[in-house]
């Protein structure tokens, strides 16, 4: 397994500047931070490209949240799964992480298990 693998980029009803992007890091959710996933933008300065969103940390399945932002999950043990909202996706770039950058697939449907789970919330 690569350091971050995407497992899937799902669309959001009613929302077509953002994705759920889900991942399983190899890292314990102490070693790596969701806040450090960007993708470059050469118009804008690099402090204002877009980052991860509204994380959630997800159990092994992936059908249960077990934590988020502000609150870690008691698990401290590698592959960590996770989920977080991305706006102005570019397909054609990779996300970068502090872990390397990370290939997008095409998006797709967002699976039941997560629609039940997650819910997109408006940055106001």
């Amino acid at each position: 397994m690569t350091d971050v693998n995407v497992l899937g980029v799902y669309m959001v009803p009613g929302h077509i500047e953002v994705h759920l992007i889900e991942a399983l890091v190899n890292a314990a959710p102490d070693e790596f931070d969701p806040i450090d996933i960007t993708q470059e933008d050469p118009s804008l300065p690099k402090s204002d490209w877009q980052v991860a969103y509204d994380e959630k940390y997800l159990n092994r399945e992936g059908d249960q949240i077990i934590g988020d932002y502000y609150e870690k999950p008691g698990i401290q043990e590698a592959p960590t799964r996770i989920a977080f909202f991305f706006h102005y996706l570019d397909f054609e770039k990779p996300l970068l992480t502090s872990l390397g950058p990370v290939p997008l697939p095409a998006p797709v449907e967002m699976p039941h298990r997560l629609a039940s789970l997650i819910e997109y919330e408006e940055v106001d």
